[in-house]
């Protein structure tokens, strides 16, 4: 007789989709604009990048600052792509799980991030991904 296999059931993410929370070390909240997505079934795109942030309040960061994305989520996701949008290029931006560090000179940034959760069994299948943008003015101590 065979070996029957079994397979451990893939983690229950939540249903709704979920909403970053972006923090700066030193506890400033960085407002995020929701762009495209598969979640729970549904798909949404989004007319990309920094188009989704015309008109957004930016939020003064101070240089340097160590800053930290997360996703409200019992289940980590398995993969991070965060970016930065310069004079109509797209430069990654290394990054260990959600947390960056911001330039070192004065300025507008402009960031996007996106983020997905993979199958257990097999790397290749989504179980859901989700990507948004976001601004800051980094500023000098004072």
């Amino acid at each position: 007789m065979g070996s029957k296999q079994v397979q451990e059931p893939e983690p229950n993410l939540a249903q709704e989709l979920p909403t970053p929370t972006i923090q700066s070390e030193s506890g400033i909240s960085i407002p995020a604009k929701q762009s495209s997505y598969c979640w729970s079934g549904t798909c949404a795109d989004y007319v990309g990048g920094m188009d989704l942030l015309k008109g957004h309040t930016l939020v003064p960061v101070l240089v340097g600052e160590e800053v930290s994305i997360h996703m409200g989520t019992d289940i980590p996701p398995d993969e991070w792509d965060l970016f930065e949008y310069t004079e109509e290029k797209i430069e990654p931006i290394a990054s260990t799980n959600g947390t960056f560090q911001l330039p070192k000179e004065p300025g507008t940034h402009y960031y996007g991030a996106s983020v997905r959760w993979t199958s257990s069994q097999d790397s290749q299948v989504s179980l859901g991904s989700t990507s948004f943008v976001f601004a800051v003015r980094v500023v000098e101590k004072k």
